[in-house]
């Protein structure tokens, strides 16, 4: 006789903890078998995938318990016990989840002694998967009904409570998850670590929507915290994708899906940036389509699968003049100021500037294909290639800011893109009951395009839209005039960016795996050794401040300026002593090497512990050139590198289920690396020797100053006037060289640790029956505890005694302080830490809905930001207390609340044809943001003595009116600020300085909409799908609803203007503000700032966009 137990374990929208690895793309199913509760040993377990036939056969230990590993994950699968004097049993519908493990306890009948019975999931009482770290796990069943206009995998990622999609009109598309860095994620395709490594793009993902098409995911997981010692490189979150795989029946499915400007909504709540709330979209077409086809090559024993996918969907770019834009104005620009500046560049310098850029000419290919081989019953082989490329345009020097509106144009915007090949194959063995092996070998090439987007050969021009230069009457502009445009004044820039002037990315990535296993009286122990080698080729030759590239940038204080050729400011970066780029290109490479073990215990049959450790190692030959200035200037070199250094990392972790309702787990351990190599690569392309910065500045009164001694004979006119852009002028070429002493250099602290953090989680989830059963009450909580995070410091800026009105420390250079350059360290901090809880619900209805909320509380603070690619960038953007140093304080990815809500209803009211309603949303706080003051200081700042952005001080807010550290002015600008700290909320920081950080954008709500229905086609089981997507279906329901305001990158608003004053003077009476660091700084003087802090409306992300489609599939 036989025993069938239905087990059905689904993993569609699955919110639980995962024992998980990135590097793991199989799975287990452990069982014991008992008789009365006896254990019966030496049975024989058959475990069959159904649809491909892929076999497995082990027996069962003297405890009765039998292990199958390196299992395809998904299923069905059956498991068949047989043992003498008992009747045959046999469990089908168990489906796994990759990287976990499912517990299978069964019991045995003596033979004769039952009939043939079924039994429900829940009759099992202990059958489960086992997990550990919370994790959110889709099916491809799930995947299929996920609103995603642009099939981008971050809609799937943003399904996990931790996670947060952010969505930005500069920044592009990225996920958070846990209020750690987007930076430091890690993305996996069937265990190959395709992670963005160099760290350009914003969230670690290697394309801007997804390397693989959707359809070809078989199951995709996110998690924080797995406590698989296999899992490594990251601080972030992972996201693992698990590739679909060929079965005994062919089946496939082909799509295309439409939308356009006629189906995208037009209105939203009228605010800062969309002043009438009306959104004029230009007309614009989206297409997307794309097939998948799996099945036998030869039945049971070697099959395929292949995808592909292409989309063509160029958007509107939403920011131009005020009457030739797509929602997003830039104050004070018309389209006519636009042509006359075009013009000028056309008559006076010969160049196109190819005038206002409208669409994003957005393109997405995709492509997958994998082919597995059952060699034989106990060895598995399996090949995976994939590629991608995409390219999008982005424009430069845009802002619609009222207080520095600016404008790129097409000749300044740039291509950016990603074209990816990977390959995998692997090897699992079982070599005996209790002994199997894992060998996997892969390889990845990258490639990232930024190109402009109109060519090379051109300088960088910023103009100034007014008619004539502020410089001779700078008022409360001081010194920085001739350098800046008036408040309110609107910006123009053309020609190619510094960062695009020379700018190429190539690595080349090869590894492999091997895993030994013995699974023996309970315990799954494993020890595995990884090796990857890393080759990087970053032709990057730019500086951001002062700002500089290799064919220079220009800066003109006003349109005449600009028509008489005469510039207030010039940029240049290259390579030195020969001002050929390529020779100060970054060439390096590296070994990284992980070993680990890890045993996994089964206790008892409700209660698991795994524990272990890992060790990862950098080795590598490279070093940066040798800086002898640098070396004497502060004793030690800036040819530091990773090589040599490691990290340990022990972890453990549990799972326990004291009865059948209720399950608790959890662990700790520590977690590391995942930093991207741009930050260590800096150091290979800013040496201070084989490359250099200048920066001359026009000033007020018509003389020059340069960022390094002009030497005999120099004569800045000779650059500065009768500019034409086509050439780099011979002057400053010979400035370049001569000044290289005094060049910027970027290094790694020799004592620099790789980044690392502790981590613990616990959860606990209640699935009671009553209602009708089907429900999960859950809950997590995560912490975090930084042990070493990168950051950025200039060690050229060295403290001094003297102090600034609120106590903080100022700073001076340690060559002069009109050198504007700096010397910035990659070094560590130990500030840092999460708190994160998680409470959730959901049910499973009988008739095809299912419903669940979650709502996620954080409490993030960190230190270093590393919002950025560059020192200079990491350096600066952030609030700072210190000068030099970066705040310690709520951290940019934190989202304080968040809700989000889950209702899919999926049922057949014909026949076996779907009906389908797939609502996703969430209401979340707005971005934290900290309020400012600018500094108007031209240079290093003569308040702190530093240099980088003068926007990122953190503000002191005055006691009142009469309060000695302060003065104004003019008496309107005093009682204008006192008033805006009241109603801003700074008022309660009185008599100190505001936090980094202490306030939020506005609350966000939005839903997304999926409707499908099937109907059939009545050839064989074929059915074609017609669908719709509605993303921010609540901008659909009313033009008020879905809209995003947010202060926008770097996440500072500047509450006031301030400069120094030697000694204390009355509000609206002249002071003497120092030349530098070494004059007092007895008083701020605070000014009004160029306009009143506002956040903005993003209006592509708050409008409504439609996408409609067909599928047909068999």
């Amino acid at each position: 006789m036989r025993n069938n137990l239905f087990v059905g374990v689904a993993a569609v929208a699955l919110i639980a903890p995962a024992a998980a690895m990135a590097q793991e793309t199989t799975s287990t199913i452990r069982g014991s078998v008992t008789s009365n509760g006896a254990p019966v040993a030496g049975a024989t377990v058959e475990v069959v995938n159904v649809p491909s036939g892929t076999r497995q056969n082990t027996s069962t230990d003297s405890n009765g318990s039998f292990t199958a590993t390196g299992l395809r994950p998904g299923g069905p699968y059956s498991v068949t016990v047989r043992a003498p004097g008992y009747t045959d049993t046999t469990i089908t519908d168990v489906n796994t989840i990759v990287a976990q493990t499912f517990d299978l306890p069964i019991e045995l009948a003596a033979e004769g002694a039952s009939s043939d019975i079924v039994v429900t999931a829940s009759s099992i009482s202990s059958a489960r998967t086992v997990s550990q770290g919370p994790a959110t796990v889709l099916s491809a069943t799930k995947i299929g009904t996920i609103a995603s206009v642009n099939r981008d995998i971050r809609d799937l990622m943003r399904r996990d409570p931790l996670a947060r999609l952010d969505d930005t009109p500069s920044g592009g598309r990225a996920v958070s998850f846990a209020g750690q860095n987007a930076r430091f994620n890690r993305f996996t395709v069937d265990g190959v670590p395709i992670t963005d490594n160099f760290g350009l793009n914003p969230d670690g993902l290697p394309s801007r929507r997804s390397p693989i098409p959707l359809d070809a995911i078989g199951q995709f997981q996110t998690k924080v915290a797995p406590y698989d010692v296999r899992e490594g490189n990251f601080q972030g979150g992972v996201v693992n994708v698990i590739l679909k795989s060929g079965t005994n029946e062919f089946h496939g499915t082909g799509f295309y899906s439409y939308s356009s400007d006629e189906l995208a909504g037009t209105k939203t709540k009228a605010g800062p940036g969309v002043p009438t709330g009306v959104v004029t979209l230009p007309n614009y077409k989206y297409e997307n389509y794309g097939a998948e086809l799996a099945g036998p090559l030869i039945k049971d024993k070697l099959f395929f699968m292949v995808a592909g996918e292409r989309l063509r969907a160029p958007r509107p770019i939403a920011e131009g003049p005020t009457d030739n834009n797509a929602g997003n104005a830039v104050p004070g620009l018309t389209q006519a100021t636009v042509n006359r500046i075009s013009d000028i560049a056309r008559t006076r310098y010969g160049y196109e500037t190819g005038g206002v850029v409208n669409s994003n000419q957005d393109k997405d290919d995709r492509l997958v294909a994998r082919i597995d081989a059952n060699l034989s019953d106990t060895q598995r082989l399996a090949a995976t290639y994939s590629y991608a490329e995409d390219s999008i345009v982005i424009t430069n020097n845009t802002s619609v800011n009222p207080s520095a509106p600016q404008l790129g144009l097409a000749s300044n915007a740039y291509i950016s893109g990603n074209k990816l090949h990977t390959g995998v194959l692997q090897l699992n063995s079982q070599w005996s009951d209790d002994f199997s092996t894992e060998v996997r070998g892969y390889y990845k090439k990258y490639v990232r395009l930024q190109d402009p987007l109109l060519g090379r050969g051109f300088a960088e021009f910023r103009v100034c839209a007014a008619e004539n230069s502020d410089r001779g009457n700078p008022g409360s502009a001081g010194a920085s005039a001739s350098v800046t445009c008036a408040p309110n004044t609107p910006q123009v820039a053309f020609g190619p960016d510094v960062s695009r002037q020379t700018n190429a990315l190539n690595t080349e990535t090869w590894g492999g795996t091997v895993q030994a296993r013995l699974t023996r009286e309970g315990h799954d122990l494993r020890i595995f050794g990884d090796i990857a080698h890393v080759d990087v080729f970053n032709a990057f030759l730019s500086n951001s401040n002062p700002r500089g590239g290799t064919a220079g940038t220009y800066y003109f204080d006003s349109i005449a300026d600009f028509a008489a050729g005469n510039a207030q400011r010039f940029g240049y970066t290259n390579a030195v002593p020969t001002p050929n780029p390529d020779l100060a290109s970054a060439v390096f490479n590296y070994w990284q090497y992980a070993f680990g073990v890890q045993d996994n215990w089964a206790i008892t049959p409700t209660l698991n512990v795994s524990y272990g450790m890992r060790y990862d190692l950098y080795g590598s030959h490279s070093r940066p050139s040798l800086n002898p200035t640098f070396t004497s200037r502060y004793g030690f070199t800036n040819a530091s590198f990773l090589s040599g250094r490691g990290l340990f990392q022990p972890r453990v972790g549990f799972d326990w289920k004291p009865d059948r309702q209720l399950s608790v787990r959890g662990g700790i351990g520590i977690f590391g690396g995942g930093a991207p190599d741009v930050y260590t690569s800096n150091s290979f392309s800013n040496t201070g020797i084989l490359s250099n910065t200048i920066d001359i500045r026009q000033l007020n009164d018509g003389s020059y100053a340069g960022n390094a001694t002009f030497p005999a004979g120099f004569n800045p006119q000779a650059i500065m006037t009768n500019v034409n852009g086509s050439a780099v002028p011979a002057a400053a070429n010979t400035y370049l060289v001569g000044g290289v002493s005094a060049a910027a250099t970027n290094a790694v602290d020799p004592n620099f640790k790789l980044p690392s953090q502790w981590r613990g989680t616990l959860s606990v989830d209640y699935t009671p029956e009553f209602l009708g059963g089907g429900w999960n009450f859950g809950g997590d909580f995560f912490w975090s505890k930084v042990r070493d995070q990168v950051f950025w410091t200039d060690i050229r800026s060295v403290p001094t005694t003297s102090r600034t009105p609120d106590g903080r420390v100022r700073y001076t250079s340690l060559t002069t302080f009109s050198d504007t350059l700096n010397d910035i360290l990659l070094t560590n901090t130990s500030r840092g830490r999460s708190y994160v809880a998680v409470a959730r619900v959901n049910k499973q209805f009988d008739f095809g809905l299912y419903a669940g909320i979650s709502y996620t509380y954080q409490n993030i603070k960190d230190q270093t930001p590393a919002t950025s690619s560059t020192a200079g960038s990491n350096y600066a953007n952030g609030a700072f207390l210190d000068g030099n140093n970066a705040a310690y304080g709520v951290s940019n990815d934190e989202v304080r609340h968040n809700i989000k809500y889950d209702v899919t209803f999926d049922h057949a009211f014909f026949g076996d044809y779907k009906t389908t309603f797939a609502l996703f949303g969430e209401t979340r706080i707005g971005r934290p943001y900290s309020y400012t003051m600018q500094d108007t200081s031209s240079g290093r700042s003569t308040i702190f003595g530093t240099t980088g952005s003068g926007t990122r001080y953190l503000i002191y807010v005055p006691t009142g009116i009469d309060d000695p550290r302060v003065s104004y002015d003019s008496t309107t600008t005093r009682d204008t600020l006192d008033a805006f700290f009241q109603s801003s909320g700074l008022a309660k920081y009185r008599g100190s300085i505001a936090p980094r950080n202490a306030f939020n954008s506005k609350w966000f709500t939005r839903f997304d909409l999926h409707v499908a229905q099937e109907i059939p086609t009545f050839v064989g089981n074929s059915r074609i799908q017609l669908f719709a997507d509605i993303e921010n279906f609540t901008n659909f329901l009313n033009k008020n609803w879905g809209q995003i305001r947010e202060y926008g990158f770097p996440y500072n608003a500047v509450a006031a203007r301030v400069t120094c004053l030697v000694a204390a003077t009355p509000t609206g009476t002249t002071g003497t503000a120092p030349t530098s660091t070494a004059q007092p700084c007895a008083q701020y003087r605070y000014s009004l700032p160029n306009a009143t802090p506002t956040d903005t409306i993003y209006a592509p992300q708050s409008l409504y966009t439609i996408r409609i489609g067909a599928r047909f599939s068999f």
